[in-house]
């Protein structure tokens, strides 16, 4: 080979080293923190911020420890930089690492030598068991035919008293030895439990890959959808008295349990879903007489509005079977990552997410040495008593006078252990397309516990409103106070919760459905008692004549209103005229002066303004005619 030949080839080679090393991929762990979330109706969309510098080449950078829940088709990067994206790689982690992971194995050697002691222990208690029966059993020394001398008898007695109580001795050494380990070993669960379970708990890594043209530094975002968080609206509608406008307090209920502690983030509440996909639907051709169903655009809301009388949180006490609390017992949601462990008394206390579904609505307690246990949530108190674990503290099967069984493996689960929070903020409200978001004006920190908390968006003093009460005196005597809303629909409210306030005072509470509600909202406050509806029927006009196979009866009564407010009120009074099904029976001579009535329905309505401190009386008559027999003529 010629000396320019192996210069070319040395200069080729030297080449593809120095471009193997400019472009081979270098790994980097990101320390990454949330900035920015946006929580949606259903999930949340989490932003996480980072600065590095990169050299030219290729890149791939690994973010650690995310949510478990997170959309794998959400994540995306996006910074400022002279890069580009190759592939976005989400895949699930757990985390097997650090200071956690060398306190695990210290505390599960301690566990197995614990098992491998009481083991041995329960072996020898049935190993001293064997003997006693043995000893039993062959008290009939010789045959039935052979007379023993008194010498001998007696050192076989003796012998026999010598050793069962040498038996019995071992025996009492061996049940306390067992009782020992046995709380050493529920020692070591109280702090080897939430450990563990913490260790096995899923969590999602990012890796991305990135080609970078120049040495460049550079701030990049890494945002992703997760499913485990949501908000709903509540309401407080305060009247403080007739004449000013009704103040109608817009709240957000906030939660989130993901697997991240949202520390300090900034926070913008959204009203849009992206859980709704919907397009616009298309009409299919209807033949006349087949089925027209287009049932399956008729998706249920997505509001995670609680349920009526629903469960928020439950709490408990954890006990072994002879009423002894179990501290360390872990207590998770089936499926999510929402836990507690039980203090030293055995107690717990655990939020249950509003957007929960049915199947996760269950309690899974974990404790080593004990047998699992799963419990449907039904009530807000739920006690429970584990058993142990047979499995793995059972009795060794000894044959002859030794063995030793194999020691079981034992896995416990733990979620997290935290206390609430509640702050309540005023928010920057800003309308989109086709949503609304709220920005909340200071840094909020939201827990991964499954609890709800209190944000404050804005208040609303609806100059339009009005109020009136309404009185049906035939049905209750009471008056109830309505405060009414015309435009409504401009203040972009939502399904939600509303909580009444008359005066300061909590009056009740109702349900705001926009989906059905009218033109005019309506909020009922309940019976104000400073308004008087009497109604009494007057036997002075009230006659009834027999005529053949006919009865003719007029009958009438009077109303009277009181009005004891020191302001004027509007007001409502309902009665009714009875309606007739037949031509045997006639009504006539109605009379409700200043009423109006519904000859359809029958339904008589006087609407006034009665001046304060006044009355008023309202008159109602009628006149019908019905057979002798077969009719009610009672009201």
């Amino acid at each position: 080979m010629k000396i320019s030949q192996i210069k070319t080839g040395a200069l080729t080679l030297f080449a593809a080293l120095l471009a193997t090393t400019a472009f081979s991929q270098k790994t980097h762990d990101i320390d990454s923190k949330i900035k920015q979330v946006t929580l949606y109706r259903n999930g949340a969309e989490v932003t996480r911020g980072m600065s590095i510098s990169l050299e030219e080449g290729l890149h791939e950078l690994v973010f650690k420890n995310l949510s478990s829940s997170i959309d794998k088709e959400s994540v995306r990067l996006s910074g400022v930089g002279d890069l580009t994206v190759l592939s976005i790689l989400p895949r699930s982690n757990y985390n097997k690492e650090g200071e956690r992971q060398k306190v695990i194995k210290v505390l599960e050697d301690q566990r197995d030598l614990i098992q491998d002691k009481l083991t041995y222990e329960r072996g020898m208690q049935n190993v001293y068991k064997q003997d006693e029966e043995m000893l039993i059993k062959n008290q009939q020394i010789g045959g039935a035919n052979v007379t023993l001398k008194t010498l001998d008898l007696k050192e076989a007695i003796d012998f026999q008293r010598k050793r069962l109580t040498e038996i019995l001795a071992e025996k009492l050494k061996t049940a306390n030895n067992i009782k020992k380990l046995e709380e050493d070993l529920k020692r070591v669960g109280e702090q080897l439990t939430p450990l563990q379970t913490e260790a096995q708990k899923g969590t999602t890594e990012v890796a991305i890959q990135i080609s970078v043209k120049k040495l460049t530094q550079t701030d990049l975002d890494l945002t992703y959808y997760v499913a485990d968080a949501g908000w709903y609206p509540v309401y407080d509608a305060k009247a403080t008295n007739l004449s000013a406008p009704l103040v109608l307090h817009y709240k957000a209920s906030v939660f989130q349990y993901s697997g991240e502690d949202w520390k300090k983030v900034k926070l913008t509440l959204s009203t849009a879903n992206p859980r709704d996909r919907s397009l616009i639907p298309p009409l299919k051709t209807w033949y006349w007489g087949f089925p027209n169903d287009y049932s399956m655009y008729q998706t249920k809301s997505g509001d995670n509005l609680p349920v009526i009388g629903g469960i928020s949180e439950v709490s408990g006490f954890v006990k072994d079977e002879e009423n002894n609390a179990l501290a360390g017992v872990s207590v998770t949601i089936n499926g999510t990552n929402i836990g507690v462990a039980t203090d030293a008394n055995g107690f717990y206390q655990v939020s249950i997410p509003p957007n929960l579904a049915g199947h996760q609505r269950i309690l899974d307690y974990k404790f080593i040495g004990y047998q699992p246990a799963t419990r449907g949530i039904f009530s807000n108190r739920m006690d429970i008593a584990l058993r142990p674990d047979a499995a793995a503290l059972q009795e060794v099967a000894v044959a002859g006078y030794g063995g030793q069984a194999p020691r079981q493996k034992m896995v416990a689960v733990k979620g997290n252990n935290s206390s609430p929070q509640s702050i309540r903020l005023e928010s920057g409200e800003r309308e989109a397309a086709t949503s609304v978001t709220y920005e909340i004006p200071v840094a909020y920190t939201l827990l991964s516990d499954g609890k709800t908390y209190a944000v404050d968006i804005k208040t609303e003093n609806v100059t339009d409103s009005y109020y009136e009460y309404i009185s049906i005196p035939k049905v209750k005597p009471d008056v109830y106070l309505n405060a009414y809303l015309p435009t409504w629909n401009n203040l972009s409210l939502l399904s939600g919760d509303v909580n009444l306030f008359l005066e300061d005072s909590y009056v009740g509470k109702t349900r705001l459905d926009v989906e059905s509600a009218a033109d005019t909202l309506s909020f009922s406050f309940g019976p104000d008692r400073s308004v008087i509806v009497q109604r009494e029927q007057l036997k002075t006009f009230t006659k009834k004549q027999l005529f053949g196979n006919n009865v003719t009866e007029n009958r009438a009564f009077k109303i009277t209103v009181r009005n004891t407010k020191k302001v004027p009120v509007r007001i409502v009074v309902k009665d009714q005229f009875p309606l007739s099904k037949n031509k045997e029976v006639e009504v006539s001579d109605k009379s409700a002066p200043e009423a109006k009535v519904d000859d359809t329905t029958g339904e008589v309505i006087w609407s006034l303004v009665l001046p304060a401190g006044q009355s008023k009386e309202l008159n109602l008559k009628y006149t019908v005619k019905y057979p002798r027999t077969g009719y009610v003529t009672r009201e």
